[in-house]
């Protein structure tokens, strides 16, 4: 009776640990406005050093949520933006065997920590976005887009038609009928309008910032030095800074025109 006893206590108090005292996957660094967390440790207002826990879903109504997770891979969720982090299994200390996120909607900068490639898996409503030791910028809405400043980007649809992105600012756009690379005049706008990192990196600490240099030199050349929302003094920008280098502001996302047109 005793040990029967003992038993049921103990499969309460492991429930109870599992559900109260999950192990943090990660830690807010820096925001801006007021995101939130919800999740199985409940719904919370995000700050510095909040910590971050499997299934946690981050919204960001307004600024953005710096978060760097235990194998150093390091997140940004910007304005309009909602993430899901569905699955983090450690493999080791400080690798992930398992590191799965759902992008539902918004703006996202992604750089990838010490766990392998093949651990990742990035996933939006129409596509998914197959990392090789990256450093990207990438959008959700109707459609998924991809701007790879380090290393290589396999996106596809949820057809598994794809395009190979490669670094230097090459950029992908994928929906439900194709998955492409962006060249030209098209590229620049969609950069102006769906990537503002890549315009404006002045609102990150250095940790989270990648080199945006070729997508720098790509706008102003496309543009022909015409103003494309990043000026300052009503003069093109000609900024082409790296990681440390603070960038002008930046055009948000305008929600009555999704597709940029």
């Amino acid at each position: 009776m005793l040990r029967a006893a003992f038993v049921f206590l103990s499969i309460i108090m492991l429930g109870f640990t599992s559900a109260g005292y999950a192990s943090s996957i990660a830690k807010v660094v820096a925001t801006s406005g007021a995101p939130t967390a919800s999740g199985p440790s409940g719904t919370r207002t995000l700050s510095a050093g909040s910590e971050l826990f499997e299934h946690d879903k981050i919204t960001v109504s307004s600024g953005n949520a710096q978060v760097l997770f235990i194998d150093g891979t390091k997140l940004v969720v910007g304005p309009g933006s909602t993430l899901v982090v569905e699955k983090f299994l450690l493999r080791g200390g400080t690798t992930a065997q398992n590191f799965s996120i759902a992008a539902l909607r918004g703006t996202f900068r992604f750089i990838t920590g010490k766990s392998p490639k093949s651990a990742y898996n990035i996933k939006t409503a129409n596509a998914t976005i197959g990392i090789r030791g990256t450093g990207f910028d990438f959008w959700v809405l109707n459609n998924t887009g991809v701007a790879v400043l380090e290393g290589k980007v396999k996106l596809c649809n949820r057809s598994n038609n794809c395009v190979r992105l490669n670094a230097g600012c090459e950029l992908g756009v994928s929906d439900n009928s194709s998955a492409k690379k962006l060249t030209g005049p098209a590229k620049s706008s969609i950069i102006d309008r769906r990537l503002p990192f890549l315009i404006d990196q002045n609102v990150l600490r250095k940790a989270f910032r990648l080199k945006v240099s070729d997508c720098r030199h790509i706008i102003d050349a496309t543009s022909n030095g015409e103003n494309l929302g990043f000026s300052i003094g009503g003069k093109p920008s000609r900024d082409i800074g790296g990681r440390d280098t603070p960038n002008p502001p930046f055009n948000p996302i305008d929600p009555k025109n999704p597709n940029g047109g």
